[in-house]
This record gives C-alpha cells, sequence and structure tokens, in this order.
C-alpha cells in the first residue's frame, strides 16, 4: 500500500514537471469589456516532439490543431503558436477557456486553464413583469429586481424617492400590507461600477376602507349667503361610493343645492342659505372594504372666539386683567358669557394666608358682557375682570350668542395677576411662567352640558334676569374683598 502510494505521488510530480517543461505560458484570468479582444497564451516546447492542441470553452470543444475540418466559432481563431484570439467580446464568452496538449505515447495529455470575465453594465427586470401590485389590506406583498451585469451587481432600494434602511443588499422585499401607508413606488438601483446605475419601479396598492376628513365641520353662516361643506376623501382603494346626508336622510340636489368634485375634495354647496338649511349633515364614503363618515354642523350660531394675547393689550394688576376677544358672526351678537376659574397658586380655603397648586375641582364663575351693535362679521370685545386675588393664575372660556343661539367654548386661556402686598408665588419650578397662555384644546364650564348653559342663559336674555345676575356677580366680589381684608 505504501508503495502504491509512493508511485502516485511520484507519477504526479513527473506530471507537474513534465507540465511546466512542456508550456511556456502560465494561467491567466482575463477581465475586460464587450467588444475587447482577448488572447489566450498555449505556448508549449516546440524542440519536442509534434503536438496536438485542443481548445475547451468550459466543456465544450473549440477547436482542434490536427483537425482543419472543425471550425472556430466566428469571432474565434487559433495562431501558428496555439493561442487563442477572441474578439468582439459579450457577455457569453466569460467562461474558463482550457489549452490541452495531446502529446505521442507514452505521454498523456497535459492542460493549462484561463479564464475570462467580460465586464459589462447591469440590467434589470421588475418582478411582477408590469410593475404594478396591488393587494388587499392583510395580505403579503412580494415584490423584486431581477439583475444581470458582470461583476454581480448591488441593489439598492427607494420608496418614495427615500432611502430605505435595509439590513443588507437583497433583489427581493416581501412584507405583510397592514397599513395603507406601505403602499407607494418602490424603486431598485441597481449599479456594479461598469457604465451608469440602471432602476426599476413597482408601484405597490393597497385594498383598504375608505379614509375621509375635513378641515371645518363646524359651517357658520348666515340667510341668503352662500356656504359650503367641504370633505377631503383621503383614500380609497377600490374607489368609494360618496353620499351626502342630513339627519340620515339623502341630501336633495337642485339649482340651489349642488354637490361639487374636484380633486379629492368633495363638496356641498348652498348658493343661498334658507334658514330650513340649517342643520346636521354627514358626508359617507363607501367600497366593498368598509365605510367612513364625517360629520358637519350648518348653522348661524358665532363660530368659536378666540383670545388676543398681546401684552400691550392685556393690562394685569394685582386684582384686575384685561382680556380681549374676537368672534365670528354675521348676525349682531347679543351677549358673551365669560367663564373664570383659579388654576394654581389661589388661596387655600383651608388654611388662611396659604397656597396651594392642586387643580380646581369644580369653582368656575360666570359673567355676563354685553354684545355690540355690529353687524360683523368680526367682533371684538374688551372686559377688565376686578376683584382677583393677587398672585394667581386663573384661566377663562367665552362662548357667544346671536339670534342663532350660542356657539361652542373657546379655547382655554392661561392668564396671571400682579403680586400683592405680602403674598407671593409658590416657590415651584413648575409656575415660574405665569404669562398668558393660550390652550387649544377647550373645557366644559361647570362640569355641565353645553345645552344646559345655553339653556340657563336664554331664560336670562330679558333686562330684569340681565340686573339679577348682575346684581350676583357684585355678591360674589364682595365677599371676596371681605374674606381677603380679614
Amino acid at each position: 500500500m505504501e508503495l502504491i502510494y509512493k508511485v502516485i505521488v511520484l507519477m504526479f510530480l513527473s506530471e507537474v514537471i513534465l507540465c511546466e517543461k512542456v508550456f511556456k505560458s502560465v494561467p491567466v484570468t482575463v477581465k475586460t469589456y464587450e467588444n475587447d479582444t482577448v488572447l489566450l497564451p498555449c505556448y508549449v516546447d516546440v524542440t519536442e516532439t509534434k503536438h496536438r492542441v485542443r481548445w475547451f470553452k468550459n466543456e465544450t470543444l473549440l477547436g482542434d490543431s490536427k483537425d482543419p475540418n472543425y471550425l472556430l466559432p466566428l469571432h474565434t481563431r487559433m495562431h501558428a503558436n496555439f493561442s487563442l484570439q477572441i474578439d468582439h467580446l459579450t457577455s457569453s464568452d466569460t467562461a474558463d477557456y482550457t489549452c490541452e496538449v495531446i502529446r505521442e505515447e507514452p505521454w498523456g495529455p497535459i492542460r493549462q486553464t484561463h479564464s475570462i470575465e467580460v465586464q459589462y453594465a447591469p440590467t434589470v427586470r421588475s418582478v411582477p413583469d408590469e410593475g404594478v401590485l396591488e393587494v388587499k389590506k392583510g395580505e403579503y406583498v412580494d415584490i423584486g429586481c431581477e439583475t444581470t451585469g458582470t461583476p454581480p451587481p448591488i441593489v439598492n432600494w427607494r420608496k418614495n424617492g427615500e432611502s430605505m434602511a435595509l439590513l443588507e443588499h437583497r433583489s427581493r422585499i416581501r412584507f405583510r400590507a397592514e397599513h395603507r401607508l406601505l403602499a407607494g413606488v418602490y424603486e431598485c438601483i441597481v449599479n456594479n461600477g461598469v457604465g451608469d446605475p440602471v432602476k426599476a419601479a413597482i408601484t405597490v396598492i393597497i385594498q383598504d376602507a375608505p379614509v375621509v376628513s375635513t378641515d371645518r365641520s363646524f359651517v357658520h353662516t348666515a340667510i341668503g349667503l352662500r356656504a359650503v361643506l367641504a370633505a377631503n376623501l383621503e383614500f380609497s382603494i377600490p374607489p368609494a361610493r360618496t353620499t351626502w346626508y342630513r339627519d340620515g336622510k339623502l341630501v336633495r340636489t337642485d339649482d340651489r343645492v349642488i354637490v361639487m368634485v374636484q380633486d379629492k375634495v368633495h363638496q356641498l354647496i348652498f348658493r343661498t342659505v334658507r334658514k330650513t338649511d340649517f342643520g346636521n349633515y354627514t358626508f359617507r364614503a363607501e367600497n366593498k372594504l368598509g365605510m367612513a363618515d364625517v360629520s358637519f354642523k350648518l348653522t348661524g350660531v358665532p363660530n368659536v372666539a378666540s383670545f388676543k394675547v398681546d401684552p400691550n393689550l392685556n393690562k394685569a394688576t394685582s386684582t384686575s386683567f384685561t382680556l380681549i376677544w374676537e368672534v365670528d358672526s354675521y348676525s349682531t351678537i347679543i351677549e358673551y358669557h365669560l367663564w373664570l376659574r383659579p388654576y394654581y397658586g389661589r388661596l387655600s380655603t383651608v388654611e388662611p394666608d396659604a397656597f396651594t397648586t392642586k387643580p380646581p375641582a369644580n369653582l368656575w364663575s360666570s359673567i355676563v358682557v354685553p354684545g355690540d351693535s355690529n353687524d360683523g362679521p368680526i367682533h371684538s370685545a374688551v372686559y377688565t375682570v376686578r376683584g382677583l386675588t393677587p398672585s394667581t393664575v386663573y384661566e377663562a372660556v367665552v362662548t357667544s350668542r346671536n339670534r342663532c343661539g350660542w356657539s361652542k367654548q373657546s379655547p382655554v386661556l392661561h392668564f396671571a395677576t400682579e403680586p400683592g402686598v405680602g403674598r407671593t408665588l409658590p416657590s415651584t419650578s413648575d409656575y415660574t411662567d405665569i404669562t398668558q397662555l393660550l390652550e387649544e384644546e377647550p373645557v366644559q364650564a361647570h362640569n355641565i352640558t353645553q345645552a344646559r348653559v345655553f339653556e340657563r342663559y336664554n331664560d336670562l336674555s330679558s333686562a330684569g334676569a340681565r340686573e339679577k345676575s348682575s346684581i350676583s356677580v357684585t355678591i360674589i366680589v364682595f365677599v371676596i374683598m371681605c374674606y381677603l381684608l380679614s
């Protein structure tokens, strides 16, 4: 056994030595480009006996020096020194090329292999071929880009023009369509350093129920004016069927009440508003996957009032503060209701001369402020609240009434009185800034429904009732002053 092993080793070494002795060339790897010409060497020692040389492309025979009838490919030829020349290279010429020297007995054939790598710009094909994939919400999205090119190209992805932070370069993406926002245009950018990058786009469409919204659900108008209810159909795939309702019944359209659609905006237009048009409306969009509604109120009551924050106008003392607000109303404002309560830093009702920072419970007080004779549409009001506590932060809301009724409450305004003698704000870092601050969301004054607020003050619309309300406010202020002086 050992003898056989030694014989095999000797034969291998002798073959290597004889191979080196016969071949004057060395194996090479050629990296080149399309339309170039390559010369592959197969230089042998011509001092030895006659040789027969054959060239192979991978496993396919290209030519034989002893067989002149064996024709080489059109752009390939063998020289007298047995080297192989390939002209006008194409991507299909990328392969291993083997030069085989066949010797007379007792010597066997020897081989030398070269490689050609024809580098060419990448190509790309989208998957699916149409470049569009439509799925239902919850189904899987499977998209990709099939590429060619030498060297192998690198694939990067973008969605709607923004780079996607993938962990690896991949030619295929698969995910579940859990949300309509996953839809969009997915682009694969393919580059291998040869020529310019190429790209392919796949548009992913995710079917889902409609999504509707509005910029203004409370629409203030007046009899004889033009009014528009506008709904935004933000999304619907497949397309939605849209309808307008009033109190659950289809809106009847005619020359005066019309429906218009422009892009994604659906409008219900009243060319001339009548009293009978006031009410609640609903825009509905529906497809086979679901339904969405948005509600409107067409009304003649005033719009929500807006407090004006201006240090030059909002004058403050230790016991008073001047408030300014504006409201839109096509009708004359009959009256305002101003609601106030301490917010923090107020005197404690448990310990005299002590401050508390606990939120107030239900300490709203109301003041009736007369309206104006202005027909609008913009009404302004200035009111100085007196009898306030020094060094205290208050919050205020206001409602407005015209002949059509009461408006909704305004956003909350926070304001502070000046420090009084012997009293300062608590040393809490959270309350160092006590300048007036306007919040976006209104609160419900008195913790009762707005309907009750309207009902209560509608009953007080007479002059006698208004006088009683003013007397009540005076009594409350007088009691507070007595408490502070005690």
